[in-house]
């Protein structure tokens, strides 16, 4: 009895660790995720931006697709289990809609 009671004891203790692993990658991810658009937000504070008329910037396009991929890992992630996992597609939302925008509105 003591021995089985000890594996459980292990078994819990293992999960609380992988647990650890899993949020501080979380964490990590989120934190790109904000650094970036962060990143990217300055940038696009950084007034009126000389673009090509053809092709423009190819930032709002890069961030257009990445909003475009965001709003459909929203959509497939809401109908999982792990909510978790919709934090890091609103984040890049939340940075590049207004980034986007401010792209679209300053190009010279």
């Amino acid at each position: 009895m003591a021995q089985s009671f000890g594996l459980v004891l292990t078994g819990k203790h293992m999960k609380s660790k992988e647990d650890i692993v899993i949020a501080k990658r979380y964490w990590v991810t989120w934190g790109i995720s904000s650094i970036i658009g962060l990143w990217l937000l300055l940038g696009s504070l950084a007034g009126p931006h000389l673009c090509s008329p053809v092709v423009g910037c190819i930032v709002e396009s890069i961030m257009f697709i990445a909003i475009i991929i965001s709003i459909i890992l929203l959509v497939i992630r809401s109908f999982k289990k792990n909510k978790l996992k919709l934090i890091t597609p609103l984040i890049l939302i939340v940075f590049f809609t207004p980034s986007t925008l401010l792209y679209l509105l300053w190009t010279v």
